[in-house]
């Protein structure tokens, strides 16, 4: 609560949400702080917090809103549904937060946890039975919500219902975002992604913000004829796994609209069974080595640990309202309580040794909130044989 005084992030919440009418009894950052320093105990659910008040309630300068309360003011903040309808019949529907975005990368910055200049963008199912939530193609119920990382720091998140695939409408979501990052002065100068960006507008748009792309490319019967004609192949021996590397020019869209323009194919090849399989990463980078094109998006892999990270420590598989943009405020403000940690465990770990930089959230629980105590007299009094004293330094 200390670094969180410090850092100004009260400050940050209500400057970016408003004040509330006069008769509130609590502010908007008083509801979200308090959710999150639940969530940091240990609450799975907005419910939990009724568990957690008698702890809590000794705390000073601490507000103490009740689950009701918080779930109000969390749905308040929802922004309308944008709905889609196509001519097939079928429609999407989108939830988009601008200012609760904002608040989020302001957060980030001002506790410096984006760290890097590479933008990482991906969509997630999350399965859930609510009200308004569709079949996704894994043939299950929920929602597919599209986001955008920096490293582990979340910096965008847009929520669309699970019928929505990925390569929906995605130029729109990602202009949206780095729309956002620019105006917030976050430069970015990657951008990777599955083959659900390997669309002509969406690479278009990342190169107009002078980004140099590394993108998953669909085969298709002239990449296939591209890939037969390359000469040099490198065979890698890598972690154990043997492969051969070579590289193409290749143009990847035919739009009559506009002059052609070739790009770079980096091309994988695996042998299995006596045939080999091709996978190609479409790139306008010039410099790396093929093999440094290839290990560069290889680390998007990180992104599926952000998402196990986000449903498993910070409830997004565990999302509390009936509707996709009351849900969205939760995915946002739950976010913002994993950069929070972030920037907290970077910082305990620092300062003393039970404490690891390496711990999801749980094991920080176990380590570090799970202790009896005692307030008195304005002073906190710990049962226990860990020595907290240097995080008071």
């Amino acid at each position: 609560m200390n670094e969180v005084r410090n850092k100004r992030i009260a400050n940050l919440i209500n400057k970016t949400l408003g004040k509330r009418v006069k008769q509130a009894k609590y502010s908007y950052s008083d509801i979200m702080l308090y959710w999150i320093y639940s969530n940091l105990c240990g609450a799975e659910r907005l419910e939990d917090t009724v568990f957690l008040k008698s702890h809590l309630d000794s705390i000073p300068d601490l507000a103490n809103p009740s689950p009701d309360r918080i779930s109000g003011i969390f749905r308040s903040l929802a922004s309308p549904i944008t709905t889609i309808s196509t001519n097939t019949g079928a429609e999407h529907e989108f939830s988009i937060h601008r200012p609760l975005n904002g608040l989020m990368i302001d957060v980030a910055k001002r506790l410096k946890t984006i760290n890097g200049n590479v933008l990482d963008y991906d969509n997630v199912i999350i399965e859930n039975e609510k009200f308004d939530s569709c079949w996704t193609y894994k043939k299950t119920k929920g929602y597919q919500p599209g986001v955008a990382f920096i490293g582990k720091t979340p910096v965008y998140i847009e929520a669309r219902n699970g019928n929505s695939p990925a390569v929906y409408k995605m130029k729109d979501t990602l202009k949206r975002c780095l729309q956002l990052l620019q105006e917030k002065e976050v430069p970015i100068k990657y951008f990777r992604s599955d083959s659900a960006a390997y669309q002509h507008d969406v690479i278009r748009l990342v190169e107009k913000h002078k980004i140099q792309f590394f993108i998953r490319a669909n085969s298709s019967t002239r990449l296939r004829e591209c890939v037969e004609r390359i000469k040099k192949w490198e065979h890698v021996n890598h972690k154990g796994f043997e492969f051969d590397l070579g590289e193409t020019n290749y143009i990847p869209f035919t739009v009559h609209s506009y002059s052609p323009k070739i790009y770079r194919a980096v091309v994988k090849r695996v042998l299995v069974d006596g045939k080999y399989h091709y996978y190609s990463i479409l790139t306008n980078n010039k410099t790396m080595s093929t093999m440094e094109v290839l290990q560069f998006y290889n680390q998007r892999g990180a992104i599926e640990r952000n998402f196990d990270d986000l449903k498993n420590n910070f409830n997004w598989k565990r999302i509390p309202f009936s509707f996709l943009n009351e849900n969205l405020v939760f995915l946002i403000v739950s976010a913002i309580a994993s950069i929070l940690y972030d920037y907290i465990i970077k910082k305990f770990s620092k300062k003393v040794d039970f404490v690891k930089r390496t711990f999801r959230l749980k094991n920080f629980i176990f380590h570090f909130i799970t202790i009896s105590s005692l307030w008195k007299n304005g002073k906190l009094k710990l049962f226990t044989d860990k020595n907290y004293e240097k995080i008071f330094e």
